[in-house]
């Protein structure tokens, strides 16, 4: 089932893909909030843009499948950053977020976006002993930053809590309907208004921050338009290398040649020299968004325990606001049973709204990092000019200004206060020793299994795959015929692992499970219908179609040839 907010606005413009060799002063791999958001404050800089998005439609993967809350209450974070980096950090954390608040909210006035932007409330609260004294600690913690939190021992919710951290004048909004004014402005700057004179943003003595040329010839002033912006769909970039002083960014039969690359494609697929493997982790979470008629509440919610919830409401068709709640989390290709995580949430709701009606479910990936802290700006000492804005842990809406601010400063030679808080490139002590552990054992282990070329993709591949794996059943150790319908698991064929899926029908699909970023061995997840790395969270469907980075490659089709 989609998403609310992807069924929430009609008639969003498409974009065509790519068909052409382009040179551009930016390349921004992603067309989701944070690669939109580089995209508009660069052409309003004066750089010519290209955007480029995998997906038929802009902003479809995780900004497409949020609660879109806007708030610098990352659950309980400020007291662990006030212990771990100190309270200069902690602070710069804390006002880089506040300030990203009040940025969304300046484009959308500037640009008249209509995206539903409401100043809301945020509360983390709970109804557990342990966790109460985590609040008043957080609380505390909080104010020692100059920020005026509040602990509460009510709310707006519709049940009683023990206590709650509120953060007065926090937002929300749709964040589709924000990703499109986004694009919107980007393509449609126009062109420089001195052909050949302003390239890289910057010639010679040409200010592209306020748009005058101060040594033109003959001496005069000149007014000049913002930069360009150009944003192609359904167009997969597969490698990025660097020639010179240009990076090439190649997409299978055409390339974009550009001064400045920008990785926005929520987890990196290119990992050399960056490491970002063994820094992040993938988390799943679920959403549901219920009509509960017309017992709302004002406030945007998420408890601090597991397991995991969180509540705020959006606008519905015919005036209607619905209840999203979200939580059910889990590492993505944990080796669990998925298939009570919509049951959980739904359950919860009917708690104390036993009518409600469930519209839409959906799921969502977000990249975790082992500090709490996203990973953003260069990408890696080696590779100068090219920057990331990664590991948003599930606060993306907000971080991903806060990204774009800080690497559009970086292309322009500005310094900004923040940059050093969130550097991508940063050394300091990793504070997840075991989930470090874990992730060197997985990825290691891999480098050993991936052995074997991925082939392209055919739609008679598939099909010859599901005819001769059924031929062939009475090769298996286990009967397929002991395999419940709608079901999927991983059997053991000629010393290898081979990934089975039965659909409602019985009809059978076989692919290689393991995965095409660095070998690990896929998990099946039972709810989504998916193949899910444990290692760094990438998805395929039951046919093994690549649906979340860091892979960009399909599984290979098992045929038993």
């Amino acid at each position: 089932m989609n998403s609310f907010w992807l069924d929430s606005i009609e008639n969003k413009n498409k974009f065509n893909k790519l068909e052409k060799d382009i040179s551009t002063d930016v390349c921004i791999v992603g067309a989701g909030i944070f690669g939109l958001t580089c995209g508009y404050y660069l052409t309003k800089q004066g750089y010519n843009v290209v955007l480029l998005e995998k997906e038929k439609d802009i902003a479809s993967k995780t900004t497409g499948h949020t609660t879109a809350k806007i708030t610098s209450q990352h659950n309980l974070i400020y007291k662990y950053l006030i212990d771990s980096l100190g309270e200069s950090m902690a602070k710069k954390y804390l006002y880089a977020n506040q300030d990203a608040i009040e940025n969304i909210y300046q484009i959308i006035n500037d640009e008249n976006i209509d995206c539903d932007f409401v100043r809301q409330d945020s509360y983390v609260y709970t109804n557990n002993l342990d966790e109460l004294e985590k609040i008043k600690l957080e609380n505390k913690a909080v104010n020692s930053l100059g920020f005026k939190s509040e602990f509460v021992t009510s709310t707006p919710l519709p049940f009683n809590v023990l206590g709650a951290l509120r953060f007065p004048n926090q937002a929300e909004f749709n964040p589709i309907k924000y990703a499109y004014g986004l694009a919107k402005c980007i393509t449609s700057n126009g062109s420089s208004a001195i052909d050949g004179l302003v390239n890289a943003g910057s010639v010679g003595s040409v200010s592209v921050g306020d748009g005058i040329v101060e040594n033109s010839p003959g001496g005069a002033s000149l007014n000049l338009a913002k930069g360009t912006g150009e944003i192609y769909t359904d167009t997969l970039v597969q490698n990025i290398k660097k020639e010179n002083d240009e990076f090439i960014t190649s997409c299978k039969d055409y390339v974009v040649r550009s001064k400045y690359v920008i990785l926005a494609s929520h987890y990196p697929f290119i990992d050399r020299l960056g490491y970002y493997f063994l820094k992040m982790y993938q988390s799943t979470s679920y959403v549901i968004a219920v009509d509960i008629g017309d017992k709302v509440f004002d406030g945007m919610y998420i408890n601090s325990e597991q397991p995991t919830f969180s509540y705020r409401f959006v606008n519905g068709s015919n005036e209607k606001r619905l209840l999203l709640v979200g939580g059910a989390d889990h590492k993505t290709g944990s080796k669990i049973d998925l298939s009570n995580a919509y049951n959980i949430l739904e359950d919860e709701v009917r708690k104390y709204y036993p009518d409600c009606k469930v519209l839409y479910r959906w799921n969502t990936e977000d990249c975790i990092t082992l500090d709490k802290i996203p990973y953003i700006g260069e990408f890696s000492h080696f590779m100068p000019n090219m920057y990331i804005g990664t590991g948003f842990n599930k606060w993306g809406m907000t971080s991903s200004n806060v990204a774009g601010n800080i690497i559009v400063d970086k292309i322009l030679g500005r310094e900004n206060e923040y940059e050093n808080v969130f550097k991508a490139t940063r050394l300091h002590p990793i504070k997840n020793n075991v989930e470090l552990g874990n992730m060197i054992k997985e990825t290691t282990n891999s480098f050993v299994i991936n052995k074997f070329k991925v082939p392209e993709r055919t739609s008679e591949n598939t099909k010859d795959a599901s005819k001769n794996i059924t031929e062939r059943v009475s090769d298996f150790d286990k009967n397929f015929s002991d395999i419940e319908n709608d079901t999927g698991h991983v059997f053991e064929y000629n010393s290898e692992k081979v990934g089975i899926y039965k659909d409602k029908d019985g009809k059978i699909f076989a692919v290689k499970p393991i995965c095409t970023h660095l070998g690990c061995l896929l998990s099946w997840n039972n709810l989504d219908k998916t193949w899910d790395c444990p290692c760094h969270g990438s998805k395929f469907d039951y046919m093994g179609h690549q649906l979340y980075n860091p892979a960009i490659k399909d599984l290979e089709v098992e045929n038993f040839e």
